[in-house]
């Protein structure tokens, strides 16, 4: 009976991914013209012999150019797409929308189609580790199963993989695999994977303090905490000097981090309190991460990585509104649901419908436009007409920002409440008269049976 158990749940995994699969094969067609664009752009600059900044158009630490000049590479070597992209002049009146970033120079299906494939084997690798953590963690297969349907079947993942072709499923693996392997105690490698994801995306950057932690609280009886913390340090020093160095010998600093400092040209004095103000909850979140992560009893203190990851970058991720970024997270709320709280589960739904809805009201129509360029199944006309209906006013907000607007606010209440529900354990803990609290907090808590 258990095998016959055992073989129902391994093929209940294979329905999971099968589904996932057909679900992102199925919206390959629809394509975010402005992202894709930049993708598109920087690969021929690349085949043209240009460095990364060399020419204007790419505006990331390398890390993401280093991953598309290899595309490239294997493109150039075996599959040959000649044409990555055609401007499309029907479609020029979408770059005068009020929404900023739209443009008529529309990516090829075939250009598209070597973006994507990447992002969902990631998406794979994602939900393949996230069932090895929680088959480790709780030994139960269903629960496994639960967390790699729950990633795979996410909408806001399947949307930024398979739909905008964004990168951030990458950072999401990487920051799996920095825990995993200190966790496992591979401490160089630990630290080359961390370098590599703080050099994608800045969010993980604010881990350093829980991950240090970790390290001092898994080794505090044994006398290794200082040398694996100094392997860590190694490995991490090393992979950003490889990475960054033919960059900096080019004189090219500056051009690494302008997604930072060319923002500051665009200056906005509520904006900059607010980022002010995030920045400091950040830092304070990555701070006492660090101070829960030492503080841990020897007997929780891996699960107490996962836990205290999650509330760091919870408190990173509060500096911002924009859809994709909530991904880097949705592994590590999905490990404390299943292990942990699984009131986090209805969190998730709130801050992923709200994500993907966010970004599919501002992508709308422009989703249509490689099926234009490939087919006659739609006309640019008619995509630039349905844009700019959408374009229609209320109170002076248009239909798109009023949607845009509102989904944000319920992602970004979501991860709100991911961040309050976190630190509201160790204050029902500490403060006085709480008991009641505490047990009713327990009871609220379910498993998935």
């Amino acid at each position: 009976m258990a095998k016959l158990a055992s073989s129902f749940l391994k093929s209940r995994l294979a329905l999971i991914a099968l589904i996932g699969l057909a679900v992102r094969i199925a919206l390959l067609p629809f394509t975010y013209d402005f992202d894709i664009y930049h993708w598109a752009l920087i690969t021929e600059n690349i085949n043209s012999g240009n460095n990364l900044y060399e020419i204007a158009g790419y505006y990331y630490t390398p890390i993401w150019g280093y991953f598309l000049g290899f595309i490239s590479m294997v493109d150039n070597l075996f599959l040959g797409v000649d044409v990555m992209g055609v401007m499309v002049p029907e479609l020029l009146p979408i770059e005068d929308l009020t929404h900023p970033y739209h443009i008529s120079n529309i990516a090829t299906f075939e250009f598209t189609l070597l973006m994507k494939i990447p992002l969902i084997i990631c998406d794979i690798l994602v939900a393949c580790i996230i069932y090895k953590i929680l088959l480790r963690f709780t030994g139960d297969v269903k629960k496994a199963t639960w967390g790699f349907g729950l990633w795979f079947l996410c909408p806001i993942v399947v949307y930024m993989s398979s739909v905008q072709a964004m990168f951030d499923t990458f950072s999401a693996l990487l920051m799996l695999l920095t825990v995993w392997m200190i966790y496992k105690d591979r401490c160089i490698l630990g630290g080359a994977m961390f370098s590599v994801a703080v050099l994608l995306k800045f969010f993980p950057a604010f881990c350093i303090f829980v991950l240090i932690g970790y390290i001092w609280a898994r080794h505090r009886h044994d006398g290794l905490a200082r040398k694996r913390v100094v392997e860590a340090a190694i490995g991490a020093i090393v992979t950003a000097a490889v990475l960054l160095i033919p960059q900096i010998l080019n004189g090219q600093f500056m051009d690494m981090f302008s997604f930072i400092f060319g923002r500051a040209d665009n200056f906005n004095i509520m904006m900059a309190l607010f980022t002010a103000l995030t920045a400091v909850i950040a830092l304070f979140g990555s701070a006492y991460g660090g101070y829960r992560m030492v503080k841990a009893k020897d007997e929780d203190v891996d699960k107490a990585l996962f836990e205290n990851i999650l509330l760091v970058l919870t408190c990173a991720i509060l500096m911002t509104t924009t859809p994709q970024y909530v991904i880097i997270m949705i592994p590590f709320l999905l490990i404390y649901a299943m292990t942990k709280d699984s009131r986090h589960l209805k969190l998730l739904t709130v801050i992923s419908l709200g994500a993907v809805i966010a970004a599919f009201i501002l992508n709308n129509f422009s989703l249509l436009c490689t099926i234009s360029l490939e087919t006659s199944m739609v006309s640019p006309e008619w995509i630039v007409s349905h844009m700019q209906a959408l374009e229609g006013k209320v109170f002076g907000i248009t239909y798109v920002e009023i949607i845009n607007w509102t989904s944000n606010a319920l992602q970004y209440i979501g991860v709100a409440l991911v961040a309050l529900l976190l630190f509201s354990e160790t204050l029902f803990k500490k403060a006085p008269g709480t008991g009641t609290m505490r047990f009713r907090s327990k009871r609220m808590r379910g498993e998935i049976e």
